[in-house]
């Protein structure tokens, strides 16, 4: 096997003589310049969303952004107090759905949202078995025919940047794998390998004779051999293939061995590497996924790896969490018979788990995107 590269030349960016720390908002924007972006604690997501629908949407759309959100926490509310777990997916789904709009008018994406349509339906091949044979059409914002907007097709431009061409179908067997909790349970469920592989650390690093800054990548190197996955698959199936390369790393985390990449490209900069910081972490951000956690360090970090035949169904995580739990809403709105049977089949565990930890971390992530500041639950004691 050839020797890997030297990694590149740098150290990890210093931000008040402080290491900074990898975050989707690591800097604001001040009046002069790029602060340093703290962590934000809410016990309760709900204000937060509140409060930044008030100091951001514009005069005009925020009284509709008001009553969105304020549907939402209803909906929120009524499902956590719903008896049964049928009851539960259709109020999430509205939830989501009432978030979404009022996220779109903060950001001034949309003006209104009046007579917007899901943009989605559920569909079913010729084998009419649930999850396995069901697939959503999604639909471009606005509506070609009706010239409506399509609520699914907002939210993937607002996460991704760009929408939808034409009508796109998207097989649930292929978007449930995208779940970082619960993902195991799909495993099982499946018979198929586990596809996400944690990092160790991910760092911004910077070279500051070449005014150039890049990412660097730290993962386990038992996390890869456990699953059988090579590092060329790992770069290929996680989307980063010629965006990265594999450096040498000698130096063990606690005893176990590292892999490192580090990002080909760099991003220069003029007077300090913070300036550019935002811009290189907005760039990447979209081929990870990411969990809440309560406890230090609040965030950690994963590469989806997906067969190249998925590829095309890959979403932006809250996309793939809106996507499933209208599947779910659908499902018990029309055929709560149906929701009944799959609770009880390979895939119930999973649904289980979805519907239990996936609304609040969904909220959280939004809370956050609402704020463009990592929000997180504290831990009470």
């Amino acid at each position: 096997m050839p020797r890997l590269p030297t990694p590149r030349c740098g150290e990890v960016v210093e931000v008040r003589g402080r290491p900074l720390r990898f975050s989707y908002w690591p800097m604001y924007r001040g009046s002069r310049r790029f602060g340093l972006q703290s962590h934000l604690f809410a016990t309760d997501p709900w204000n937060l969303i509140s409060s930044c629908i008030n100091a951001r949407c514009s005069t005009a759309s925020r009284p509709e952004a008001i009553a969105c959100g304020e549907q939402a926490r209803d909906f929120h509310a009524a499902a956590l107090t719903a008896k049964i777990t049928a009851s539960r997916p259709l109020l999430l789904y509205y939830c989501f759905m009432n978030v979404v709009k009022a996220y779109c008018l903060t950001i001034g994406q949309q003006t209104s949202f009046d007579q917007a349509q899901h943009g989605l339906s559920q569909k079913m091949r010729a084998g009419g078995n649930d999850v396995v044979d069901a697939f959503l059409e999604a639909h471009p914002s606005p509506g070609r025919r009706t010239g409506f907007l399509n609520v699914f097709d907002e939210l993937l431009k607002a996460m991704r940047g760009t929408g939808l061409n034409a009508p796109t179908n998207f097989d649930i067997v292929s978007l449930i794998p995208q779940v970082v909790a619960g993902h195991r349970l799909w495993s099982d469920a499946a018979g198929k390998q586990e596809r996400f592989i944690a990092f160790d650390r991910i760092e911004i690093c910077q070279d500051c004779a070449a005014r150039t800054i890049w990412m660097r990548l730290h993962m386990f190197a038992d996390d890869l051999s456990r699953l059988g996955v090579t590092h060329a698959r790992l770069l290929q199936e996680s989307n980063l293939d010629g965006a990265f390369r594999e450096v040498h790393w000698d130096t063990p985390d606690e005893g176990r061995r590292l892999l490192c990449f580090d990002q080909v490209a760099t991003t220069g900069f003029r007077d300090r590497a913070s300036d550019k910081v935002q811009e290189a972490v907005s760039a990447f951000r979209h081929n990870l996924w990411v969990t809440i956690t309560s406890v230090p360090p609040y965030r950690r970090y994963y590469l989806y790896l997906c067969p190249a035949v998925e590829r095309a169904s890959v979403l932006p995580q809250l996309v793939s969490l809106y996507a499933i739990m209208y599947y779910l809403g659908s499902v018990t709105r029309y055929k709560p018979h149906h929701f009944d049977a799959l609770l009880a089949g390979n895939y119930g565990s999973f649904v289980q788990e979805f519907i239990s930890s996936q609304p609040s971390q969904f909220l959280y992530l939004m809370a956050s995107e609402f704020a463009q500041q990592e929000v997180t639950r504290p831990a009470l004691v």
